[in-house]
């Protein structure tokens, strides 16, 4: 391959969902992946919205045989005893109504594997340096080979799927905390969790837990945790806590005494782990949450964690890489058809991925303020708000026709106001 219509720099769902998509359209592809796949990630918990993804590139059977499905949340509050289940049958879009849990290690192998099949070069082992820009546009990569040598490879569009790596937003220092959600996971996989019969044995549980008093803004000081289960028996399990907690409790030592800490906190994943064992030490992932101020530019766009990242607590991590990658490489195929790369083609993917991901953003924000609490346990939620509620569980939050997601934005808005004064 002389030259590639298209460079994406990353291997992972969003890139590889998006060098499928694009070898669909008849686009030449060079995926350079630093790391050798199967490698390990977090975000094991998928969205029904992306099922739509996986079946168009075509790879959802695959999927459905090798990971169990999903078909709702439980949350548990430890703070009063509070529980609620939501089945994704529930939301408004009908379509999917069940996601999986994956084994990131073996669905992200299988994604860039299916990638490869379709014709795109895959390159496993190649380390990118930075993008060449050549009068404000990009024109390509350097790159350094398995062998350490360096190679200057050209394309007349880059496609930054680096991730937290986030190559383009670190070279322009255009990364951006987010507000409160300065966030610290410490995780760990286990055997011998138990989980529900039937269909409900996928369900993610998430179980919040607070070690002092609520503050006066309604905000709590614990944080949450996730189980996520496998179809091999084993267990996902995370506990996300604020700088704050991590400060407090730093003289308990490293991640495996950090995560116990946790779990004594909390009487359900007290409960959980009782008799189960843990897998492997623990580990931690600092900072999670960030916007990036520029997704696109001249010849070049940004995908999945590469344009922001938000806090795991919806699994949207998987969901937007996977639809920016998905969505992005038509606009691609239409710009280089047209000989125009320009920043102003992708304008509106754009808005609409920013859309979709502030939508998230107010959704978290309004969880650890508080207010949000309150529609997940309510007694008598009314059933517009739930099934709106269940709708953005499952990921549906990339459209603006929609009356509910409108009156949603608006109502997060307005909880995130009130936490605030």
């Amino acid at each position: 391959m002389n030259e590639p219509d298209a460079i994406i720099v990353g291997g992972g769902p969003a890139g590889s969902v998006c060098a499928s998509k694009l070898r669909m359209l008849g686009r030449s592809v060079m995926v350079l992946e630093r790391d050798y796949f199967p490698r390990f990630h977090l975000g094991e918990s998928l969205l029904p919205q992306s099922l739509y993804v996986l079946d168009d590139i075509g790879v959802l059977a695959d999927v459905r045989e090798r990971f169990i499905e999903k078909h709702g949340a439980r949350f548990h509050d430890d703070r009063d005893g509070r529980k609620a289940r939501f089945v994704f049958e529930n939301a408004f879009d009908e379509t999917y109504q069940h996601s999986f849990q994956v084994e990131r290690a073996a669905f992200d192998e299988l994604l860039l594997r299916h990638a490869g099949k379709l014709g795109a070069d895959v390159r496993e082992g190649w380390q990118v340096r930075r993008v060449l820009m050549e009068g404000g546009r990009s024109v390509g990569v350097l790159a350094r080979d398995p062998g350490g040598a360096e190679h200057e490879l050209r394309a007349p569009m880059v496609i930054d799927a680096t991730g937290r790596g986030a190559l383009q937003a670190h070279a322009a220092r255009c990364t951006e905390k987010i507000p409160r959600l300065d966030k610290s996971a410490f995780y760990a996989h286990y055997e011998g969790i138990p989980r529900a019969a039937g269909k409900e044995a996928g369900d993610i549980d998430i179980v919040i837990f607070e070690t002092r008093p609520r503050e006066s803004d309604g905000a709590w000081s614990g944080g949450w945790f996730w189980f996520i289960p496998f179809k091999d028996g084993r267990t996902s399990v995370g506990a996300v806590v604020s700088s704050e907690w991590v400060k407090e409790h730093r003289h308990l030592g490293g991640a495996d005494a950090m995560l116990q800490a946790a779990i004594d906190a909390s009487p359900t994943a007290t409960a959980f782990t009782q008799n189960a064992t843990r897998l492997w030490p623990a580990r931690v992932e600092a900072d999670y949450s960030y916007r990036v101020g520029k997704m696109a530019g001249d010849g070049w766009v940004a995908i999945g964690d590469a344009a922001g990242f938000i806090d795991p607590l919806f699994s949207t991590g998987a969901h937007i890489a996977m639809r920016s990658g998905w969505k992005v490489a038509s606009v691609i195929d239409e710009a280089l058809r047209d000989g125009d790369t320009r920043e102003e083609r992708f304008a509106q993917w754009v808005q609409d991925t920013r859309t979709g991901a502030e939508t998230f953003i107010s959704a978290v924000g309004a969880f650890y303020r508080g207010p949000l609490l309150q529609y997940l346990f309510a007694e008598n939620p009314r059933t517009v708000l739930r099934r709106s509620i269940t709708s953005i569980l499952a990921g549906d939050v990339f459209t603006s026709e929609s009356i509910w997601i409108r009156d949603l934005r608006l109502r997060l808005a307005a909880l995130n106001e009130g936490a605030a004064t």
